[in-house]
């Protein structure tokens, strides 16, 4: 009887002499469509190619924490373990204020970006939260000069730096 509950325990453990190696998780592969919610939330379509660990990723959508308007992204990214994923990418901005603002014009701002992410496959869902920092290399001043030639532009004195931040969940058309 004590000999069956070390064999029930091993085997429990998986230490039991047929006991086999669990298959390495791969992340999803073919192509997505999903959705965005944080700065900036966006409509999302993804193509993970074939080994899985390596995908493209482009985005449109709205919502910023800087107003209203339209944003823009594309991305390279690859798997760098079971939920990781590293990449490099390029995202534009335009915002519209309201009128009678101290603000009036659109503003643009295009940029590089790095992002890292953690995603967790269920099936053909995924679910994902991303962090992108990044540096504007092209921007408008975005100043009316309502208060004549020396008005100060606030988009002019704010650095070029940037950090977008969201959540999301994809859907996968091919079963992973």
């Amino acid at each position: 009887m004590r000999n069956h509950l070390v064999l029930i325990a091993l085997v429990a453990v998986g230490g039991g002499a047929h006991a086999e190696p669990a298959a390495p998780s791969r992340p999803p592969s073919g192509l997505a469509f999903g959705v965005e919610l944080g700065s900036p939330s966006s409509a999302t379509a993804r193509f993970a190619f074939a080994d899985g660990h390596h995908a493209v990723t482009a985005a449109a959508g709205t919502g910023t924490l800087g107003g209203a308007g339209f944003s823009a992204r594309l991305e390279l990214s690859r798997a760098v373990g079971a939920l990781v994923h590293l990449g490099v990418g390029v995202r534009h901005r335009r915002h519209h204020y309201a009128p009678a603002s101290m603000d009036e014009l659109p503003d643009a701002h295009t940029g590089l970006l790095a992002s890292a992410s953690v995603a967790r496959a269920f099936g053909p869902l995924e679910l994902y939260a991303e962090l992108a920092p990044g540096y504007d290399v092209l921007r408008t001043p975005s100043c009316s000069l309502a208060s004549g030639a020396n008005s100060v532009c606030p988009h002019a004195q704010s650095t070029h730096l940037f950090l977008e931040a969201f959540a999301g969940a994809r859907w996968y058309l091919e079963a992973p």
